[in-house]
This record gives C-alpha cells, sequence and structure tokens, in this order.
C-alpha cells in the first residue's frame, strides 16, 4: 500500500498552484516520532491521519468560497476513503492496544487547529487554501511512511 500518487495529483488538480507565502502548522516531529515506531502503529497513525483528512475535506456545505472543482474533489474523497479501508484491513490483524497512544491525541489536536483556521477565517478561500497546504504535506510524509512499511506489509 502506498498512499497514492492520486491522491496529490487529484489535491493539485483540484485546485491548481499552490500559494507559496502559506505558512500552516504542521506536526513535524510527530511524522519523525513515528518513522521510527513500530510498523503496527505506523499503519494505525496512517489510517487515523487519512480519517482525519476526510473529515476535514468532506466540508462541501462550506466550500462555497473556494473554485475548487467539485467533481475532483469527490474523487480526491473516494481515493482516500478507499486507502482508508485498505490500511483498516490490515489494522483489524493487530491487537488493541489497552490504551490510547501519544500519536493519536496528537494528530486529534492538530487536525483540531486545522478546523479552527477554517472556522476563524470563516471558511474563506484562503483558509481552504492553508488546508489544501496543509493536506499536500501530510500525504507527502504518509507517502514516505507508506513506502518504508511497504515490504513488511502485505497489501
Amino acid at each position: 500500500m502506498m498512499v497514492s500518487a492520486d491522491s496529490l495529483n487529484l489535491l493539485r488538480e483540484m485546485g491548481g498552484q499552490y500559494p507559496e507565502d502559506i505558512k500552516v502548522p504542521f506536526p513535524g516531529t510527530l511524522y519523525n516520532l513515528i518513522g521510527d515506531a513500530k510498523v503496527e502503529d505506523q499503519v494505525k497513525f496512517l489510517v487515523l491521519t487519512l480519517d482525519h483528512i476526510i473529515k476535514l475535506m468532506d466540508g462541501t456545505g462550506h466550500m462555497n468560497s473556494v473554485q475548487w472543482k467539485p467533481k475532483t474533489v469527490e474523487y480526491f474523497l473516494k481515493d482516500l476513503h478507499r486507502q482508508s479501508s485498505e490500511l483498516k484491513e490490515c489494522v483489524a490483524q493487530y491487537q488493541k492496544p489497552s490504551h490510547k497512544e501519544s500519536y493519536e491525541k496528537r494528530i486529534k489536536r492538530h487536525f483540531r487547529t486545522l478546523k479552527r483556521i477554517l472556522k476563524k477565517e470563516k471558511y474563506s478561500a484562503h483558509a481552504w487554501e492553508q488546508i489544501r497546504r496543509a493536506v499536500r504535506t501530510h500525504l507527502q510524509r504518509m507517502d514516505i511512511i507508506a513506502n518504508n512499511t511497504k515490504s513488511l506489509l502485505k497489501v
């Protein structure tokens, strides 16, 4: 399983050129930690992050201000759903931990911050571009993790 190059392409297609002047909070240190974690935790992290991205990007009712192609957004979300369900098949084989992993709380907090950006800026086109930029970075970093675990996963 690789975080699909299709997802990155669709993300670029839906909104065109990424504005370079946008700064977005990103949990880089969390990705560094996950890069050294057990494969099981890496796969769980990928699923968790994909699901957070889906939830964040599935804001069609709030996307009026942004000039993204609706069909492309739909294909993008379908692609993420597909990847998530493929990875969930792997996760189903793992034992359930008795406690929440710290990365679960940290990634949830990060996506809450992204959601706050949207709300604070009243779902403006600029706010959505910030989100698109953050999602691109997530997908790129997730791709690295997925490639590292690929040889150990038989998906």
